[in-house]
């Protein structure tokens, strides 16, 4: 039996000035186990690129339903082995 997936789409940038520099998609079961993720830097990519992307892996992965986070995230960093790292967090929508 093939199971739903789901999709998450978060966009990090910076929020006082409403700006995405980012987005990422987490493709996941109903219980939330990450099937697939990937991300768009709207620097290298025009947004309509960015569009038809996530609507070629949404019908690849025949997405259920995609679910937008609306609030723009700040990026966050962790130190990783002595490196200062970006890391990226998203609530996985079910």
């Amino acid at each position: 039996m093939e199971k739903d997936l789901y999709g998450t789409l978060t966009m990090y940038g910076d929020p006082a000035e409403e700006v995405v520099d980012e987005l990422r998609l987490a493709i996941h079961d109903a219980e939330g186990n990450l099937i697939f993720a990937t991300y768009w830097e709207t620097s290298v990519m025009e947004k309509e690129e960015i569009i038809k992307s996530i609507n070629v892996l949404c019908s690849q992965y025949k997405i259920k339903e995609l679910h937008t986070i609306e609030d723009i995230l700040p990026p966050e960093f962790e130190e990783i082995n002595g490196k200062k790292m970006r890391v990226f967090r998203t609530k996985i929508y079910r």
